[in-house]
This record gives structure tokens, sequence and C-alpha cells, in this order.
């Protein structure tokens, strides 16, 4: 549970500090009065980064040198969490928690979990296969340690073997050095595509479950993983895996040398979403785009939970503008019957206040110039 968040030339923010609800913190104001700045702190603490996809000097305040931020929370066994955050353009990040200092991002995933979901999110559903894999890659960082080691790794990796195809200007590079480079990827890769693949057994029924909950509607949801080249990857081990990566790169040789490009491996798997067996990009109605991303992310709460044993901290940007109230009032029910602490942007912060069950600890804040003011 996040007890304060400290912003410092955050955005429109000059020295602000908010204090925290239990339950629920809804922050209104009109737009462009610092709301998001304020979940953006939090995903700055928790992952290194806004959840916005923004450049980093975009955050720093106009005519300031730098901004920091400084999140005191509490894990779900009673343990002091701090951590803060600086940003100066051109410089590396100051990163320091109750765990260490001079960190790195890296370090931040799963520490403080968060599910954030914005009018952003949108492409998660109906945009291109990277963005749907990028969004399990980082649930799936968020819910273990190995697999934000792993996609690091995959990252340097690909990274290594694109630049010495590069490098040899459509002539096949050494042997010896391609056949290194090629075998490190793919034994990466392999787990990747595995702990994929595992994960989204778990997740599948989870976002069908959800979406149930949100909508009302029994619709049949499912969530197919193809991995590029290989068939038939249910049955498969890691070292079948491996072999298959391998054979793909045999296969793919000569045109990655012309390319100067890697043709196999995660990076290139597809992920899709039907509903009722159709694909929700091609078929799928906005009121069902609507009701499938919000449930991929109650689905994100609750796998969170269960393999981190820690309750993620929910931000909603924007969010209950865009669906109506009845699902306004779903969503929010679901996630306090949870007992995850949530925080919500909005214009209308009486309306979202209307939706929240008697019992509930909640503070309305008015949110003005990078300003806070409790609502009476």
């Amino acid at each position: 549970m996040i007890h304060t968040v400290a912003l410092s030339n955050l955005r429109n923010h000059g020295h602000s500090e908010l204090v925290c609800a239990r339950d629920v913190t809804i922050l209104t104001g009109r737009n462009g009065a610092g709301k998001t700045s304020v979940l953006e702190a939090i995903s700055m603490s928790a992952l290194g980064r806004s959840f916005v996809p923004v450049p980093e000097s975009a955050l720093v305040r106009h005519g300031a040198e730098m901004c920091s931020v400084t999140v005191v929370a509490e894990r779900d066994r009673d343990v002091p969490y701090k951590v803060s955050i600086a940003y100066r353009e051109g410089m590396r990040k100051r990163i320091e928690t109750s765990i260490g200092s001079n960190l790195t991002a890296r370090d931040l995933i799963g520490e403080l979990p968060i599910v954030a979901l914005s009018p952003d999110h949108k492409s998660i559903t109906f945009g291109a296969p990277s963005d749907r894999r990028a969004f399990i890659d980082a649930v799936m960082a968020q819910a273990s340690k190995r697999v934000t080691d792993l996609l690091y790794e995959h990252r340097r990796l690909l990274k290594q073997r694109n630049a010495l195809l590069a490098q040899c200007g459509g002539t096949m590079p050494p042997s010896s050095m391609m056949a290194a480079w090629t075998e490190a990827l793919a034994t990466c890769s392999a787990e990747l595509v595995r702990r994929r693949r595992d994960f989204l057994k778990d997740f599948g029924p989870r976002v069908h479950r959800s979406y149930a909950e949100v909508s009302g509607a029994a619709e049949e949801i499912e969530l197919r993983y193809e991995p590029d080249g290989i068939a038939d990857v249910d049955n498969l081990t890691d070292d079948e895996i491996v072999s298959a990566m391998l054979a793909a790169a045999e296969r793919n040789a000569q045109q990655e040398v012309r390319r100067g490009l890697t043709l196999f491996g995660p990076q290139r798997d597809e992920l899709t979403f039907l509903i009722n067996g159709g694909l929700v990009k091609e078929t799928a109605s906005q009121g069902q785009h609507k009701s499938l991303l919000v449930a991929l992310k109650l689905a994100e709460c609750t796998i969170l939970r269960d393999l981190r044993d820690e309750r993620p901290v929910v931000l909603l940007d924007d969010v209950f503008s865009e669906l109506d109230r009845d699902r306004c009032a779903r969503v929010m029910k679901l996630i306090l019957a949870m007992g995850m602490q949530c925080f919500v942007t909005t214009t209308d912060g009486d309306e979202i206040a209307a939706l929240v069950p008697a019992g509930t600890d909640v503070r309305l804040v008015t949110v003005d110039g990078g300003t806070f003011k409790e609502a009476a």
C-alpha cells in the first residue's frame, strides 16, 4: 500500500506531496491539471518509467534541470518500502530504495507491482502483435525476476547478432562467430517461449472469467499463442524448442544475410485474442474491445497477486470516461473485492466517488496546476 507520493518538478508539479487513501484515491480536476502525473510518478517508482509512452525529457518541468519522485509504501507483509528516483536530461536515473542505492530500472521491476490502465493501452487489443507481446512480457516481468533477466538477455543477444549480420554487409559472417551467437540466442529464446506458453495457460482462463464479470456476457474468450516457426509448442521440451529455433536459423540463413537481420525468435511470435472464435482485431465491437481490455487488466491483477504474493496497486487513468456506468461500478467493485489499492483520475470526481461502496476508505483530491486540495 502506498502512503505518500512526493513529486518535484515533474510535468507541471513544482513541489507537492499526496497523502493516499488506503483503498481509493480519486484525483479530479480539469484536463492538464496534473492528475496523470501522479500516476506517472507511481509508475516510475515501480517500473523506472512512466506508463505513458513519452520521452523521459518530457517529464521534467519546463525551466527545471531535473525531476524527482519519492514514494513511501508498505508491502502486504507490513514491510516498509521507500523508493526515490531523480532524473536529469542526458544522465542516468538515480534510483534508491529500501533495498539499496545506485540501482537501475531493472532492479525495481516487481518490487512494487502495479497495474495501469489508460486510453493509451487500446493498442493491446487494436494494435500489432508487438503490442500484445509487450503487454504479456511486462506482466511476466513483474511476476518473475527470472523473466525480467531473460528479457534483458534476449534483447542483448538479439542486438549483438543483428549487429554481426549488419556489419558483414550482405556476406556470410564467420561461421564460428555466427554459430556462437545463434546458439546463445536460441537457448535464451527457447526459455522465453516456454515461459510465455506456460504463463498464458494460467492467464487465459483468468481473462475469460474477468471478461464475464465486467461485461455480464457469456462469450468465449481465447488467447492464442503461436511462436514463430514452431509447431505444437504445447508438447515440446526446452531442448526441443532450442532445436526448432536452430532449424529456423538454418532455414533463414541466406535471407538473414541479405537483410542484415535476425529472422527467428520470440520477437516475431504471434499472440491473438479471440471472442467466440472471431479475431478481436477484425470482428469485435467497441464494447467488446473495452470489456476485453479491462478484463486483461483485471486478470493481470489476480495473476500478479497470486504469483508475487503481493497485491498490486491499480492505476486507472481516465478509464471511466470510456465505460458505461454499469461497467464502471463492476470494475470498482471487483478491484476493491480483491483488496487492492486504487488510484483514479477523472474530470468528474463526484460521479466516481458515488461508485465506491460504503465503508471504503476514499479520498477525493482536486488537482490544479500541480497542487492538491482535498474535497470537503
